[in-house]
């Protein structure tokens, strides 16, 4: 019997705003414009270079609502600035927080004899510009097949950033379909793709995989 690994995960959300997936971009940079110090909020090293791995502070609105979720060192930060962030900027528009909550949770993570059943609960940003080409001449079957395997290829990098081995990694297996979308990002339009999947892995909900999971993209939620 696989035995999982245990995770800590804070969530931050301000349950009286309302907040549209767009907006997330801006809501991120405001909290890095008041907190500059903290590099997991912004990914910019002091040296200016960006940080690279898998991002341990996540913006995103769920239904809705602003949310922050913090893994390890990312607990962290968002204690220090829990009860120091007041308002959020967004289009140059001051918007007065005035309720805030936070939950941390020891949730469980990684490889496992049985299959659960997962929607990305907001696009999943999959392909990379090296990539991008080749998905674009295939055929839809074989479209499919690449998409889980770089699905199965981004529980490592999740696993990494949460300190996780996966025991056997050959043995996970990734079924489910996906279909295609655009999403509107630094102001080009990005293919992405929703849809439900399962495999044989325990991810925590609202955690992210695929490219750009800090603002947002990629969220996975576990279907009941």
């Amino acid at each position: 019997m696989v035995e999982l690994h245990h995770v800590s995960i804070a969530r931050l959300q301000f349950p009286h705003q309302r907040m549209k997936s767009f907006d997330i971009p801006k809501f991120r940079g405001s909290l890095a414009g008041q907190f500059p110090g903290y590099e997991l909020i912004h990914n910019h090293l002091k040296n200016g270079k960006l940080r690279y791995g898998y991002p341990l502070i996540q913006f995103k609105v769920i239904d809705e609502v602003p949310t922050i979720i913090g893994i390890g060192e990312g607990i962290e930060i968002l204690k220090s600035v829990f009860m120091e962030i007041q308002h959020i900027d967004i289009d140059g528009k001051r918007v007065t927080i005035w309720d805030k909550s936070v939950v941390l949770r020891d949730e469980e993570f990684g490889q496992m004899e049985d299959f659960l059943h997962y929607r990305f609960k907001t696009p999943w940003m999959a392909l990379k510009e090296e990539n991008y080409d080749a998905f674009r001449v295939m055929d839809e079957a074989d479209r499919q097949v690449f998409l889980r395997h770089l699905l199965h290829e981004n529980l490592k990098t999740v696993s990494k950033g949460v300190h996780y081995w996966i025991p056997d990694i050959a043995s996970i297996k990734v079924e489910g379909y996906f279909q295609m979308t655009e999403r509107n990002f630094k102001n080009n339009r990005m293919l992405c793709f929703t849809g439900d999947f399962m495999m044989n892995f325990q991810i925590p909900d609202y955690l992210g995989i695929g490219k750009q999971v800090a603002r947002g993209f990629g969220t996975v939620e576990r279907m009941k």
